[in-house]
């Protein structure tokens, strides 16, 4: 479950601490780092695996080419919801990274991404003869960010990690990612994957004409409904419905499918969170508007567009036919353990993350529910998915970049791309990968609604960021603002013209 709207609200962390605080400090923070000790570093929160290698030396291009994966393990669909643990077995056996010459080290923030990147490594290290991976989930968000912040002040730090979008830019700016242009041109199974992979990730991940990294995986924004709520009001069901499933359709669903008990709501029929993913923002991007100008240094969230999107939500909010954040707070409170409000019936449709499938098909006597694309502007004609692009960087004070390629080229490869979403439940970044495994019910799983999810996937923008600003003091500008508008105590006008007029001062101060 979400946790509810906090400073920061949206569910992709960057440091809590800026970088530019920690490099001044890391002279002290850094003093008694050692290649030891990165081995050591987080280890009570760190789970990793190490399969020794040959090192029989062999051409990176042949072996990035050559790196084959095994098919996905039936059960792996359950690393969305796995927890970390330690690992002393696998931590004991490993020496320490930094002290073998052709090992590797990878890092990743999420604790359900362990089975999935266990197995991956697992694999990639017994196809291998001259490479050696160990990856680690060292800290959950934002300690992750801080972390390697601090472990690239001294030169230290994994030599590949994980990155969310709302990041990426702000480090490709801060010089920390090393550009692997050159990589992807000399290596066949990169380029194609790349020609192959979705264009807006492309475009994201191409920071001023340069790859500072390569698109992994991404999540899709979807509206959930119980199919029992729609049958007893008379409804079709949203994959059924085609164009016609727009926003005021969704309005005239929600309409009737809230119920109260006099003045008391008592079943939404909609539910939409203040974020940016999967959020408010959804209804902004698809009128056509966005956070920010093409060059990321001009925030243009107060246009006309944007305004009428987010004056759309806050009507049906008004009403109380969308979740207002009381009736929010108080169904979180009541839901059961395991559980989210929509799978305890406190709403008949929820604009939810793909990454909830898994939380509902494990709730047990919840199964009759589908999954839709987030409904058609009226205005534009355009659904949207607001999604956090994930990718996979190499770390600028590495010493071992061409070894660590291999691993990226490995992770990119279709073999890999093709085990995505039962290892993570994610979307693969490329589209072949993403049809034929993700779309497909039979092969990424419940709901049999994935197959119509199409639309949301191409028409997927990454969540809002500028290169000049930090995420944390990004998402702490505007936060507090919009709670007060989804309490309806500014009207869309003024909510987004003091948002933009916030993070407009915090890009002027940082031109400065």
């Amino acid at each position: 479950m979400r946790p509810e709207p906090t400073a920061t609200p949206d569910p992709v962390s960057s440091p809590a601490v800026s970088r530019r605080t920690l490099l001044r400090l890391s002279g002290v923070l850094i003093a008694g780092v050692t290649a030891t000790g990165l081995a050591a570093c987080g280890a009570a929160a760190t789970t990793s695996v190490t399969t020794s290698a040959a090192t029989t030396s062999q051409p990176a291009s042949s072996a990035a080419s050559n790196a084959t994966a095994s098919s996905a393990a039936a059960t792996s669909a359950a690393a969305t919801t796995a927890k970390a643990s330690p690992s002393s077995s696998a931590s004991a056996s490993a020496p320490p990274v930094a002290l073998v010459v052709n090992g590797i080290l990878y890092w990743y923030w999420g604790a359900g991404y362990v089975p999935g990147f266990h197995k991956l490594a697992a694999d990639f290290n017994k196809s291998q003869q001259n490479v050696v991976v160990t990856d680690e989930q060292p800290a959950a968000q934002p300690d992750y960010w801080n972390k390697i912040i601090t472990l690239q002040a001294g030169g230290q730090g994994p030599d590949v990690f994980e990155i969310n979008n709302s990041s990426y830019v702000n480090w490709a700016h801060n010089g920390s990612l090393t550009d692997v242009t050159s990589y992807v041109n000399q290596d066949k199974t990169v380029s194609a994957a790349m020609k192959d992979t979705y264009q807006s990730l492309v475009d994201w991940y191409t920071y001023k004409g340069k790859l500072m990294g390569l698109p992994w995986d991404f999540s899709a924004g979807t509206v959930n409904y119980n199919l029992d709520h729609f049958k007893a009001a008379g409804l079709t069901p949203i994959n059924d419905l085609g164009k016609k499933w727009d926003w005021n359709m969704m309005k005239e669903y929600a309409t009737k499918l809230t119920q109260s008990n006099g003045p008391t709501t008592t079943r939404s029929g909609m539910w939409v969170h203040n974020s940016t993913e999967n959020g408010w923002y959804s209804f902004c991007a698809a009128n056509g508007a966005s956070f920010f100008n093409a060059t990321l240094d001009q925030c243009t969230i107060a246009s006309a567009e944007a305004i009428a999107g987010l004056d759309f939500l806050l009507g049906m909010i008004k009403t109380g036919i969308s979740a207002t954040p009381t009736f929010q707070s108080a169904a979180n409170k009541v839901v059961p353990s395991g559980g989210t409000p929509f799978t305890d019936g406190a709403t008949s449709m929820d604009l939810e993350g793909d990454w909830n499938f898994t939380t509902y098909e494990q709730v047990k006597g919840f199964t009759n529910w589908d999954s839709g694309i987030f409904p058609y502007s009226p205005t534009s004609g355009k659904t949207i998915n607001t999604s956090n692009l994930r990718g996979i960087v190499l770390n600028t004070v590495s010493k071992k970049k061409d070894l660590a390629w291999q691993w990226m080229s490995y992770l990119k490869s279709n073999a890999v791309q093709d085990q995505v979403p039962l290892l993570f439940g994610e979307i693969p970044s490329t589209k072949t990968s993403a049809e034929t495994n993700y779309l497909d019910p039979s092969k990424g799983g419940p709901p049999p609604g994935r197959k119509f999810l199409g639309p949301d996937l191409d028409a997927t923008v990454p969540l809002p960021a500028s290169d000049l600003l930090n995420s944390t003091d990004f998402g702490n500008s505007y936060s507090p603002i919009m709670t007060k508008a989804f309490a309806l105590q500014l009207s869309a006008s003024d909510a987004l013209n003091q948002v933009q007029a916030a993070v407009n001062g915090l890009l002027a101060a940082a031109k400065h």
